[in-house]
């Protein structure tokens, strides 16, 4: 026991004490901090679609039509002039341009639909129809009432009614009221079903997931890339042959297996906590639970990556060789679990290989967090995934330990 708190501590020591390894994770954790700080932020807007808007008739109604379009979740409205708004549709910036022409209040009013609105966007563009339905929906609810508006005082003058004035103030206020200003989700319906039993709210499904999930899958490589130079001493003991005179110590092979695995999962652990402290506080600053299973979600991926990292520190004798080669194996994970992009992308092929990496279950792991809520049943069914898998990567990792170990001595 206490060969292997001195593995343990030396390891640590070793890490901690490394200068170049202290100012790598202070510049990453700060690198870190920042990028996850300008995605929450700007989460909201990236989710959106861009469309630029002309108001050159600037009256109480076309004001009112930029104000609605405004509150709409799907688009985010930026306010031009006609060369900048072109400009910006030319440099991919906004999908479409929305010019509201000047005399557009008369024009409805004189049902001159023909002369209230210019749109620009480009040839082949799929996605400015679908904004046209969005833009079109709410500028026919003021139209539809200034058009009933208009029917009604025909009506009034026709029959000589009294009190025109008071009776349209009276019905135009109506209209106002009865028109539905809600966000709609009627382009596509989904329903997602989960089991007969449990119900998934649908809120928590929404455009800037995506982002969420690139987030999380940036804090996966992070604490990927850490174990990864934290495993680098194993190696380097290998190149100055240390690891052979611990051998000699009569120090067996078990205790150093796991002394240098149980250095990787504490660093790593540390990192782990930090990462959900940080994610606590963008995401939920008074949720402990949130923070907890967060926590609990990483610490198992960082169990189950080092002992990945266990496998190739038995094969591997060479520091650059290590490096170079499980740097690839990072980005090549990150790739297949859909850590940068949707893994429906990928081909069947590709789908089979990321259920073999941690990766991917703990990917889907912190997105059901935040969407189909912390759920005890999917937390131990993910717990015993990632411990199935460090058992084979461990038993594999010891086994090639003592094969190349002894190669190497004789």
């Amino acid at each position: 026991m206490n060969k292997l708190l001195n593995i343990l501590e030396n390891r640590l020591k070793i890490l901690f004490k490394t200068k170049m390894i202290i100012i790598l994770v202070v510049i990453m954790l700060s690198l870190f901090i920042l990028l996850v700080n300008t995605l929450y932020k700007s989460v909201d807007n990236s989710s959106r679609v861009p469309v630029a808007v002309v108001d050159n008739d600037l009256t109480d109604l076309s004001k009112k039509v930029v104000k609605n379009l405004k509150d709409d979740k799907m688009l985010r409205i930026v306010e031009y002039n006609k060369n900048k708004a072109v400009k910006e549709l030319k440099n991919g910036k906004v999908e479409a341009v929305y010019i509201l022409k000047k005399g557009l209040k008369d024009n409805i009013n004189e049902e001159r639909y023909k002369e209230i609105i210019d749109v620009y966007f480009l040839k082949g563009s799929t996605i400015a129809k679908f904004i046209g339905d969005i833009f079109a929906e709410k500028v026919l609810r003021d139209l539809c009432l200034i058009k009933s508006i208009n029917l009604l005082e025909r009506a009034l003058d026709t029959n000589n009614i009294e009190n025109k004035e008071y009776i349209l103030a009276d019905a135009y206020d109506y209209g106002i009221s009865i028109q539905d200003y809600s966000n709609h989700q009627y382009y596509v319906k989904v329903n997602l079903v989960k089991n007969m039993k449990e119900s998934i709210d649908i809120k928590k499904f929404d455009n800037s997931l995506i982002y969420k999930k690139m987030i999380f899958g940036i804090i996966i490589s992070f604490i990927s890339f850490f174990l990864l130079f934290a495993s680098v001493s194993i190696i380097k003991d290998k190149e100055t042959k240390l690891s052979s005179r611990i051998k000699i110590s009569s120090t067996n092979y078990l205790t150093v297996f796991l002394g240098d695995f149980l250095s990787l999962i504490i660093s790593g652990g540390m990192v782990s906590l930090l990462f959900s402290l940080i994610n606590g506080i963008y995401v939920d600053e008074d949720n402990l639970i949130l923070f907890i299973a967060t926590f609990i979600i990483l610490i198992m991926y960082v169990i189950s990556i080092s002992s990945l990292i266990m496998l190739f520190t038995s094969i591997m004798d060479k520091v650059a060789v290590h490096a170079m080669i499980f740097t690839i194996l990072i980005l090549i994970m990150g790739i297949v679990s859909g850590s940068f992009f949707s893994v429906d992308l990928l081909s069947n092929s590709f789908k089979t290989i990321a259920y073999l990496i941690p990766n991917y279950w703990t990917l889907n792991a912190l997105v059901d967090i935040i969407t189909v809520g912390i759920n005890k049943n999917n937390m131990i069914s993910y717990v015993n995934i990632m411990l199935i898998y460090t058992a084979i990567m461990t038993f594999a990792a010891y086994v090639l330990m003592r094969v190349f170990h002894q190669k190497y001595n004789h």
